[in-house]
């Protein structure tokens, strides 16, 4: 009796060390999983700060460009206000030369002369038979009162710059081939002749250039009289950019 007594309590302690033993080694494992995880945890917790690092630099440089974009919008805008004031003060100075021009010349009419608008200056070309004869370049007498009448307007506006261009037709240079080899030097020669008058009558030679096309810019007009205002002169007046831009910060 004493026997099994005792066989019964070396069981039952056998029995309790096993189950010990068990429920160690799960304690063990649920540790080592909870371990893991909230290494995993830690682990996306730190890329997810990362990231949201990242998106706040990102924010950053957006607000940055943003800010850039918004000051060159506005720096966009002053310009085109800049070029719009610019605009018209060009086109009050073309309107100014033009009426100018056409009061230097009341009284005997402007039926010469004709006016154009291009690439914000004042074309003013000249009848050929108004300045000259075919194939010459020296200025007859109602050239020369053209120019005069010209040259109180052009005076009167010191800081416009003008180009002289001289044209011509197609036909060669036949019966003043002495005095000029090509078209190019007839058209350079009408050009230069109409300066000096200029200069003559008080024009600062500062303001003026002399340039020849020969033929090279045809109107495109048919018949005889068509071709005879391809022996023109022009004046192209170009206002002084400089003193529109004073008057433009004023």
């Amino acid at each position: 009796m004493k026997m099994s007594f005792k066989v019964l309590l070396s069981s039952l302690l056998l029995i309790g060390l096993m189950t010990s033993c068990v429920s160690s080694k799960k304690y063990k494992t649920l540790q080592s999983d909870m371990d893991a995880k909230m290494s995993m945890n830690r682990a996306k917790m730190d890329a997810l700060k990362a990231e949201l690092g990242d998106c706040n630099k990102n924010v950053a440089s957006l607000k940055t460009e943003v800010s850039g974009m918004k000051r060159a919008v506005t720096l966009a805008e002053a310009n085109m206000e800049e070029a719009r004031k610019m605009e018209a003060a060009k086109q009050k100075e073309i309107s100014h030369i033009k009426s100018e021009i056409k009061s230097a010349f009341a009284g005997v009419g402007t039926n010469g002369l004709s006016f154009n608008e291009k690439d914000g200056n004042l074309y003013v070309s000249v009848a050929p038979q108004v300045l000259y004869r075919r194939g010459r370049a020296e200025l007859n007498k109602s050239g020369r009162e053209v120019v005069s009448r010209l040259s109180d307007a052009f005076k009167t506006n010191s800081t416009m710059r003008i180009i002289v261009e001289g044209h011509t037709d197609s036909d060669r240079v036949r019966k003043t081939r002495y005095l000029y080899k090509d078209n190019w030097d007839l058209s350079v020669a009408r050009a230069s002749n109409v300066v000096r008058a200029l200069i003559g009558n008080g024009v600062g030679a500062n303001q003026l250039t002399a340039a020849g096309r020969a033929n090279t810019q045809p109107l495109g007009m048919d018949g005889k009289d068509g071709k005879a205002m391809e022996r023109r002169i022009e004046f192209i007046l170009m206002p002084d950019a400089g003193k529109l831009y004073k008057l433009t910060r004023k």
